[in-house]
């Protein structure tokens, strides 16, 4: 009997190293690297959440991560000589915490 991989949203977070990028990217506008990889994982259904952070908008196997880094690795060539850190995590329960921001406070709060 096989078992089939439980599918999850996903986070992923990167980091790259400016210096290499001016070295392996362009040596003129090394952060436009950022808008390439948004480019490519927005239109690969993720969303951009902040800095280098993009979230599945539909739940995925790990093996599907796998196989779109490595597309993203041969799409850009100049990732794997760039890239610092790169993380996949599975998204728990998100939880609107807004309403915990009210515009009065009835009683100051004693520290």
């Amino acid at each position: 009997m096989t078992r089939r991989e439980a599918k999850h949203l996903k986070a992923l977070y990167f980091d790259l190293r400016i210096k290499d990028l001016k070295t392996h990217y362009s040596q003129t506008n090394p952060k436009g690297a950022y808008a390439l990889i948004q480019r490519f994982l927005t239109s690969h259904d993720f969303s951009h959440e902040q800095y280098s952070g993009y979230h599945s908008k539909h739940k995925t196997t790990d093996l599907e991560i796998f196989d779109l880094i490595r597309e993203m690795s041969d799409t850009f060539p100049w990732l794997q000589h760039c890239v610092s850190h790169f993380e996949v995590t599975n998204v728990g329960a998100n939880h609107d915490l807004m309403d915990l921001f009210v515009s009065e406070i009835s009683e100051p709060i004693n520290l």
